[in-house]
């Protein structure tokens, strides 16, 4: 939806409170004719917004009254209720580094290790234009099924393959692929298969949350022949939009996550060595 139209039937719409709550309230719902947004504030007509323009002011049946906003993709992923989370999502704090970072282009293949809900892959399908494609793997079939729901929930652009598969016992489909991203509990059993993926050159990204799987993981891939290694972590604190008191807020989450990329070498990886000592 662009910011300029009126609202429409099918579009998702983020309500904003013009009251004052002691915790944060955002909605977020999809707008049908005849429907009816109904919460602890009272009840608002999904026909009292089509048709309207984003910034408009509605009231509820009680007299509260809401902004009405086009949400953002992090508002439809947390606040909507028909988007699921089977797993710990990569939450949109981080995934501004990660597209940074890793230089992630439009254009780009990329192999996704870890579906979970969809979150994240929601988000890199917004960013690799038409001629992009992600492949992501996920080995619980459960999982799968949550994460295709959820990506056709908030209309995610159909540029995207999900595959039923345990990388690290069968590999991975794809070959010349731009860049590998792993969200898995133990990625360093897949790295061996993600470096036969890779075109030279590409990029692999880890998310981990614990020293103990960095230190695996930085093992693994030194042994591999990967370089340019780098780990980095990302803080974020949230300020107070108060007038009479701007100040940061006083309950904050800053660690999510330590995050490693790393490049395919034409450096003889040890695995082909010790392969190919075998076979003498």
């Amino acid at each position: 939806m662009s910011l300029n139209r009126i609202f429409s039937e099918g579009d998702f719409v983020l309500l904003i409170p013009l009251f004052k709550e002691k915790k944060e309230i955002r909605y977020v719902f999809r707008l049908k004719k005849g429907c009816s947004f109904q919460c602890q504030h009272g009840v608002i007509k999904h026909d009292e917004i089509i048709g309207k323009v984003p910034g408009t002011i509605v009231k509820s049946h009680l007299g509260y009254k809401f902004v009405i906003l086009q949400p953002l993709l992090p508002d439809i992923i947390r606040n909507y209720s028909n988007f699921s989370c089977a797993t710990q999502i990569i939450y949109p704090r981080d995934w501004g580094l990660i597209l940074a970072f890793g230089d992630i282009k439009p254009d780009e293949k990329i192999v996704e290790i870890g579906t979970g809900s969809g979150a994240f892959l929601a988000f890199l399908l917004n960013r690799i234009g038409e001629s992009g494609w992600i492949y992501s793997y996920e080995k619980v079939k459960e999982r799968v099924e949550i994460a295709k729901r959820n990506l056709e929930a908030i209309n995610a652009p159909r540029r995207y393959t999900i595959k039923v598969k345990d990388v690290a016992a069968t590999g991975i489909d794809e070959k010349n692929v731009d860049t590998v991203f792993i969200d898995i509990p133990d990625p360093w059993t897949v790295l061996k298969h993600v470096w036969d993926a890779l075109k030279p050159g590409g990029k692999v990204i880890i998310y981990v949350p614990t020293y103990n799987q960095v230190e695996k993981t930085l093992r693994t891939l030194m042994k591999l022949g990967f370089v340019d290694i780098n780990i980095i972590e990302g803080f974020i604190r949230k300020i107070q939009v108060k007038p009479y008191a701007v100040r940061p807020e006083l309950r904050g989450y800053y660690f999510s996550a330590f995050i490693i990329f790393a490049r395919k070498s034409l450096i003889t990886p040890l695995w082909l060595i010790l392969e190919s000592k075998k076979e003498k």
